[in-house]
């Protein structure tokens, strides 16, 4: 990849992030996660500031100010060349690591938003099932049931004429079966009323979570894309600590491919740290402060800005 497009890619992660939280800002838009006590807004609160410490990676010893030291006799050694060399490798092995882990915890959160949205759909169609089974057997009893009480009240007024005993007792037990079902007609039509509300909030909630994971897919891609960065400064170090090795460290003659090679990576390193004071972190920080702050219109734009200035960044300006 081009120095353009590791920058660019660095943004895409705060830009994708902030879709995300715009997504489940408010009390009506999070997530609460499956198998975790914490929500999508809490889980994405701690990427955050994971993230805000990956960006905000600190110098390191110049190793082209060492070189053109050395080259021009003015004190340095070659010591303080490798020094250097060694310094900046760490550095930027550390920052791998962090963007690595910044990649797993953003798939850990996709899964359990997944799992999240599983477990909803599950909820709603176990729901929906039982209020469909009590409204058909609340349905199915009632014209029985209401057959059954005018029979039972039309034959206790017979009784009532024929001051028969054993008949009125007959009857008033149909009556009273007849109430009996009466009433668990009614109660499960309530039971059925009761299984669709909650039918019907674990489909929101499953919604919200889909809308969440398709974001989430986008973020996990984003960071994985991120780990290019560090993994080619890696790459271009490795190149230069094996020319360094091959120079005559007791001559300051140091080839000028070694040296331009020097420049266009601190140049990235640079622009790098410079493109997260710049922007990105004053945007990690209206992210974290949505659904107030300027809003998710204006992290992206403030996004697109960033990215607009990434040439001059790679420039020195």
């Amino acid at each position: 990849m081009e120095p353009r497009e590791l920058l660019e890619a660095l943004v895409a992660v705060v830009a994708t992030l902030g879709e995300v939280a715009a997504t489940v800002a408010g009390p009506y838009g999070d997530v609460m996660l499956a198998m975790s006590p914490e929500s999508l807004q809490a889980a994405l609160g701690t990427f955050i500031g994971h993230l805000r410490d990956t960006l905000g990676h600190q110098g390191v010893t110049s190793l082209g100010q060492a070189l053109a030291a050395f080259r021009a006799n003015l004190g340095a050694t070659w010591a303080h060349v490798t020094a250097a060399a060694s310094a900046w490798r760490d550095s930027v092995a550390t920052l791998e690591d962090s963007w690595a882990r910044l990649a797993r915890e953003a798939t850990e959160i996709k899964d359990a938003c997944r799992d999240t949205a599983t477990r909803e759909a599950t909820t709603a169609a176990t729901a929906n099932t039982r209020a469909r089974d009590l409204q058909d057997k609340a349905t199915r009893w009632e014209p029985s049931l209401h057959k059954l009480v005018a029979e039972a009240w039309h034959l206790t007024l017979a009784t009532n004429k024929e001051k028969m005993a054993s008949e009125e007792a007959a009857r008033e037990a149909r009556l009273e079966t007849a109430k009996n079902e009466l009433v668990a007609a009614t109660e499960a039509r309530m039971e059925a009323e009761v299984a669709t509300s909650k039918g019907g909030a674990a489909t929101r909630r499953g919604q919200r979570a889909e809308a969440a994971l398709g974001l989430l897919e986008r973020l996990v891609a984003a960071c994985d894309e991120a780990t290019a960065f560090p993994r080619e400064l890696q790459r271009w170090l490795g190149d230069i600590e094996a020319a360094l090795k091959g120079t005559n460290e007791a001559s300051p003659d140091v080839p000028e491919a070694l040296v331009a090679k020097v420049a266009v990576a601190e140049r990235l390193w640079e622009a790098s740290a410079r493109l997260a004071t710049r922007h990105l972190l004053g945007t990690l920080g209206d992210i974290r402060r949505l659904p107030g702050g300027p809003g998710a219109r204006a992290v992206a734009e403030q996004c697109q800005r960033a990215i607009e200035d990434i040439p001059r960044l790679l420039q020195g300006e």
